[in-house]
């Protein structure tokens, strides 16, 4: 198909970057988590303040801290990775750069990966063509605007012919970014498709976090210090409220991008 027009982040269209930002970011976050956790010990040790509560402080705190941060760094990730295309016979397609990498279990292979969206990125800006496995936007059920991007809940046609929900995030940062929305604002109500059912995003949240708060209270009472509880209940309890935490991330982050 011939492109009419192709939309990309400004830091990908020109020579992209994406695997040194993203790998830059996500040292960045490794290594303010370490600086505070060491930072805060030394102080808590030479103010003398009690260890238990350092110790808490820091670990929620700090945690609290790096999952934001990883929140906003899959977000600027995910945006300079999505391209958008328009054919000559007025078709528009999404695709996410990502598609296809292996990103293993180490940070050598997360590296290596990267480099392969980045040089991915750097032949489209050269060279716009629509690739194979692209996904067709079919209908825009809802674009939501937040701050640094707008996420776009749409009804898409694989390029294997099934038909999908997924959200897409455009970055505000995008060239000749109206344009673009116009050609989504058009395709708001098309087709013949359900609706999205009932949003039961904020009752999950509320649940996990009172799951959350629950295995919390087990943990400090079955803490030596408080030892109200026997101390076997105590990394169990832990365990479960990491797990309801990372349940009250994954539904807000849902509820954040509109799904």
């Amino acid at each position: 198909m011939e492109i009419r027009q192709i939309w990309m982040s400004r830091d990908t269209q020109a020579k992209s970057r994406y695997g040194l930002r993203t790998l830059g970011g996500i040292l960045g976050i490794m290594a303010l988590a370490l600086l505070l956790v060491g930072g805060g010990t030394v102080l808590g040790f030479r103010m003398g303040w009690p260890a238990e509560g350092v110790s808490v402080f820091l670990c929620l705190g700090v945690t609290a801290l790096a999952i934001a941060l990883a929140i906003r760094l899959g977000q600027r990730s995910a945006g300079d990775a999505t391209v958008f295309f328009l054919t000559e016979d007025d078709r528009l397609f999404v695709m996410d750069a990502r598609w296809g990498a292996v990103y293993g279990r180490s940070l050598f292979s997360y590296a290596a990966a990267s480099g392969k969206v980045q040089q991915r990125l750097r032949d489209l800006a050269r060279s716009p063509e629509l690739p194979f496995m692209t996904d067709e936007i079919l209908r825009v059920e809802k674009i939501r605007e937040h701050r640094s991007h707008f996420s776009l809940v749409c009804q898409v046609r694989r390029w294997n012919g099934r038909r999908i929900r997924r959200t897409c995030l455009l970055t505000k940062d995008m060239e000749d970014r109206e344009t673009l929305l116009r050609q989504l604002e058009r395709r708001e109500g098309e087709g013949s498709f359900p609706e999205l059912p009932e949003n039961r995003n904020p009752l999950y949240i509320l649940l996990s976090v009172l799951a959350c708060g629950g295995f919390v209270v087990l943990c400090v009472l079955s803490h030596p210090a408080v030892a109200q509880l026997p101390q076997s209940v105590y990394f169990p309890s832990l365990g479960a409220a990491f797990a309801a935490l990372c349940c009250i991330v994954w539904f807000a982050v849902r509820q954040h991008r509109g799904e």
